[in-house]
């Protein structure tokens, strides 16, 4: 018996377990001691600046898992995802990766002896995710065993100690005390979030100055594609750098005209099809599938300018036509009926090129119009303020700080680097945060900042800036402005905990009719105020862009409804008027603390004292509804 158990740990020695995949038509092999898990492919966040091969991150039971796609990382065409795809789990000194594979074949055991050193004729840089070559079934099978660890190197920019906490600190989050987690919970940090090609990031509060709306800058001669120009904001110089351009990402307006243009081809390919088939006097049923694909793209576009939605409910109206017309025409022929049912196909081939002609209308308005849904985020760099258009600015967020994470060992091409991940929704939700300070590590930024066309008198203003801000800050106040109806708001971000979408709200019986119910913030519940019905204005619906502003009223956490959010500008204070005696905003004078004047007074802001929103009666109320 003890012989057989030495032979059997000898043999064990002896023996490899290779779990192998394949990609196209070739087999790999990793050593099954360094795959953790096997799992289908994840939602991912795609993680800018970052090599061709990286997928994106995931979230993976609180660990984020950066995922290599294996067809593009040996150079091959990559593959659109099966129901066979996978992601091999991979652990290496406790550092986990994700490696797409298009499906997973088998563990095989083989003998070391077996596993041949890779041919001379491939020896050097490109072998060195190969450890050795296994021929199975008499030389039939052919099995590339790969170096888990050279696989999953990712042009680390950070070590391992530092940059992976991520598995290390879910661990020790698993195992804290819960006085610990609850201290955890405590400590909350305050992010701006926007959206960038799609995908979530962020900056941390205290880099941000202030939000504006995009307008046009004066261009700068010899500068990297990524610098729009500089604007001048209460005569300080802003360099104003496309954020998309500098995440090497294509432009929004691309990116609206791409996801419209297929649609429209196929639209103009169904017409002609459909102007046959009506010629040649088949009864059959026309496929109106392309008809539904744009309903459903019309309905998840949406934008802030008023001339793309003006243009975009033109084609959905005719969209819509053409979808009864096809109907009333299926209608007709069932009743042999085929004049009327040929009157209706001129109107389907009518409404039809009336769709395309309003499509085609939308992708030329595009690029001078959308503008509109992006935002400038000002921000401070080591002391070196700039502007970053963004697509668009979602809200803004107290996230605890044991839902961040480090970043991922992902390397960076320069630029903008990350600083962590934020999970959110038990980690359904990456929100990327970008280090500020990673812009001026960037050369070509600093000859820009050393460079910018300020005159003599601008650099004494900045100077003379710089040296009284404290005053400064004495004579501005920054502000959140937001929309009700037709106005414009302000409330001092002071005064505002974090800002956030519409969630669920649950009624709660017996409440004042401006109490619209309570939600669940991040375990805490928050009664929620319909500021509409409270400052007496016509009630609507809520929709996509609607927010809710979480304010502290009377000692209790408090979430405004408001349509939109605007920015976040700073305003002197000699540019704040009181209150007139006669207000024609529709809302109550008690509840306004000054009227904003902007650009000399053409746009005006209602600024808001939250205190005298309520009554201590009514406070005291509120009070009661989360009790």
């Amino acid at each position: 018996m003890e012989k057989d158990t030495l032979q059997s740990s000898a043999s064990l020695k002896d023996e490899s377990q290779l779990v192998t995949f394949l990609l196209k038509d070739e087999e790999f092999g990793f050593d099954i001691m360094s795959v953790q898990e096997i799992i289908r492919l994840p939602k991912m966040a795609k993680v800018p600046r970052t090599p061709a091969y990286v997928d994106g991150i995931a979230n993976l039971r609180g660990v984020v898992l950066p995922v290599i796609d294996m067809r593009t990382r040996f150079g091959m065409e990559r593959a659109e995802e099966t129901d066979r795809t996978r992601v091999l789990v991979v652990d290496i000194d406790g550092v986990k990766t994700g490696l797409r594979v298009d499906r997973v074949k088998q563990v095989t055991r083989v003998l070391r002896s077996e596993i041949e050193p890779p041919p001379a004729a491939i020896r050097g840089t490109s072998s060195d995710y190969l450890e050795g070559v296994v021929k199975l079934d008499k030389g039939q099978r052919i099995v590339m065993a790969l170096n888990a660890a050279h696989v999953c190197e990712i042009g680390v920019t950070h070590k391992a100690s530092s940059t992976n906490g991520s598995a290390a600190n879910s661990e020790a989050a698993s195992v804290a005390s819960p006085d610990q987690s609850r201290s955890a919970d405590a400590e909350v940090q305050k992010v701006v979030t926007f959206r960038i090609a799609k995908e979530e990031f962020a900056f941390h509060m205290e880099h941000v100055r202030e939000i504006l709306r995009v307008e046009t800058p004066n261009q700068v001669p010899d500068v990297p594609d990524y610098v729009l120009g500089v604007l001048t904001v209460r005569g300080q110089i802003l360099p104003v750098i496309d954020l998309r351009r500098l995440l090497q990402q294509r432009s929004l307006a691309d990116e609206f005209a791409d996801s419209c243009r297929p649609l429209r081809e196929k639209y103009e390919r169904w017409i002609d099809q459909t102007e046959k088939f009506f010629a040649s006097g088949s009864q059959q049923k026309v496929d109106s599938s392309v008809m539904e694909h744009l309903r459903q793209w019309l309905a998840d576009t949406n934008s802030s300018s008023q001339l793309l939605m003006e243009t975009l409910a033109k084609a959905r109206g005719l969209n819509e036509k053409v979808i009864k017309q096809l109907q009333l025409r299926t209608k007709h022929e069932d009743h042999g009926d085929r004049d009327a049912a040929r009157a209706c196909g001129e109107e389907v081939i009518s409404g039809a090129r009336g769709t395309v002609a309003a499509l085609r209308q939308f992708e030329e308005q595009i690029a001078q119009n959308i503008q509109e849904d992006q935002r400038i985020i000002v921000v401070d760099a080591e002391g070196f303020v700039l502007g970053l258009v963004v697509d668009h600015v979602h809200e803004v967020l107290n996230v605890p700080k044991n839902l961040m994470e480090p970043p991922p060992r992902i390397a960076s091409s320069g630029g903008m680097e990350l600083s962590g991940v934020a999970k959110l929704d038990d980690g359904a939700r990456l929100i990327m945060l970008l280090d500020v300070a990673s812009l001026m590590k960037d050369q070509k930024l600093r000859d820009v900042r050393n460079s910018s066309p300020q005159t003599a008198e601008t650099q004494k203003s900045g100077e003379a800036h710089k040296a009284s801000a404290g005053a400064q800050e004495l004579s501005e106040v920054q502000l959140v402005t937001f929309m009700l109806a037709a106005e414009e708001y302000g409330v001092p971000i002071s005064q505002i905990q974090e800002i956030d979408r519409l969630a669920k709200i649950t009624k709660v019986p017996k409440a004042a009719e401006f109490i619209e119910g309570i939600t669940n913030l991040r375990g805490e519940v928050v009664p929620v105020l319909d500021t509409r019905k409270r400052f007496e204005l016509d009630v609507k619906p809520p929709d996509d862009r609607t927010r809710i502003i979480i304010v502290d009223l009377g000692g209790v956490k408090t979430g405004l409804v408001v349509d939109s959010v605007r920015e976040v500008l700073n305003l002197a204070r000699k540019d704040i008027a009181p209150p007139p005696e006669a207000i024609g905003s529709g809302i109550d004078q008690q509840f306004i603390s000054g009227i904003g004047k902007v650009d000399s007074g053409k746009r005006m802001i209602v600024l808001l004292d939250v205190e005298k929103i309520l009554s201590r009666q009514e406070q005291a109320h509120l009070s009661e509804v989360t009790a």
